[in-house]
C-alpha cells in the first residue's frame, strides 16, 4: 500500500511538472509546490484545506445533463459541510443564468449539455466577467478538452470515474483559488505532447483527433444539410447528431456552424475521406 502510494505520488508530481511546461499558468505560480502537495492523499489535502476555510462555506452550482449525476453530486457535496449547492440544471444555458444572477463561488460543470455546451457557457461567464470559477467534471478524457477547457477558463478538470475525494479535493482547491488537474488526464496530455512533434512535421491534421462518424457529420454540416436531414442520411437520431456536432466543436475549438463549413472546406485530408 505505501509503494503504491508513492509511486502514485511521484507520478503526481511528474504529471503536474509537465502539464505546467504544457500549459502554462495551470498551477499557478507555484506549480512545484502544488505537485508536491499531490504526494499526500486527497482524504489528508481535503481536510487540511477544512481546517483553514475558518468556517467559510462555499456557494456551488451543478450542471450536468443526467438526473442521477446531478442528484449524485449534490448529495455528495451536501455532506460536506463547508459546500452549500444553490442550483442545479440539465443544460449550460440555464447554467449561465443562474450563474450571472446567483453568483455562486464554484459551478460543476459538464461539458456535453443540450442547448449550450459547457465549453460555450465557461466562455459566456467569463464574457460577463461573472466571479464564479468553473470545475470541468466530465467523461471527456482526451487532451483536446482538458486544452480547450483550461483556454476557455476554467479552473478545473476532473473525469467522472474519479473517487469522491478527488472530487472534494477539487472542490477545495478550485474555490481556494487553485488550479486543479485530474491525475487520470495527464497521460492523455503527456501523449499529446510526445506527439507533438508528428504533427508539427505535417504527419498529422486537426482532424485527426476526430472520429470517422464525426468526419461524416462534419462533412454533411459543409454540405449545408440540417440536423434532422443528417440524421436520415445516417440512420441515426437527431440528439445524436448534436452530440456529434457539440463533440466538433469542443474537438476543434469551433463554435458556429460557419466555421465547422470553413474548417471542413480548408482541411484537404477531410476532404478526401
Amino acid at each position: 500500500m505505501v509503494r503504491a502510494c508513492v509511486v502514485f505520488g511521484i507520478g503526481a508530481v511528474a504529471g503536474a511538472l509537465l502539464i505546467d511546461c504544457l500549459i502554462p499558468g495551470v498551477f499557478g505560480d507555484y506549480p512545484v509546490a502544488y505537485a508536491i502537495a499531490m504526494l499526500t492523499t486527497a482524504e489528508q489535502q481535503v481536510a487540511y484545506m477544512l481546517s483553514r476555510n475558518q468556517g467559510m462555506k462555499y456557494r456551488v452550482l451543478i450542471a450536468d445533463d443526467h438526473a442521477i449525476m446531478r442528484e449524485g453530486v449534490r448529495a455528495l457535496l451536501q455532506s460536506d459541510g463547508s459546500v452549500e449547492v444553490v442550483a442545479a440544471v440539465d443544460n449550460g444555458r440555464d447554467a449561465v443564468r443562474l450563474a450571472v444572477a446567483l453568483k455562486p463561488d464554484l459551478a460543476v460543470m459538464e461539458l456535453t449539455m443540450p442547448q449550450m455546451d459547457g465549453l460555450s457557457a465557461i466562455r459566456e461567464l467569463v464574457h460577463h466577467a461573472v466571479p464564479t470559477r468553473i470545475l470541468v467534471l466530465t467523461t471527456h478524457k482526451t487532451e483536446e478538452h482538458v486544452r480547450a477547457s483550461l483556454k476557455a477558463g476554467a479552473w478545473g478538470y476532473v473525469v467522472k470515474d474519479a473517487g469522491a475525494a478527488e472530487l472534494m479535493l477539487a472542490i477545495h482547491s478550485v474555490a481556494q483559488g487553485r488550479k486543479f488537474i485530474s491525475p487520470a488526464v495527464t497521460e492523455c496530455i503527456v501523449a499529446g505532447y510526445l506527439s507533438a512533434d508528428c504533427v508539427q512535421a505535417g504527419a498529422g491534421s486537426p482532424s485527426d483527433v476526430l472520429t470517422p462518424r464525426e468526419k461524416q457529420v462534419l462533412k454533411l454540416i459543409a454540405a449545408g444539410r440540417r440536423n434532422r436531414e443528417i440524421a436520415e442520411s445516417l440512420s441515426v437520431s437527431v440528439k445524436t447528431v448534436e452530440r456529434h456536432r457539440a463533440n466538433l466543436m469542443t474537438k476543434l475549438d469551433l463554435h458556429s456552424t460557419a466555421a465547422l463549413t470553413v474548417f471542413a472546406i480548408k482541411d484537404a485530408t477531410l476532404s478526401a475521406t
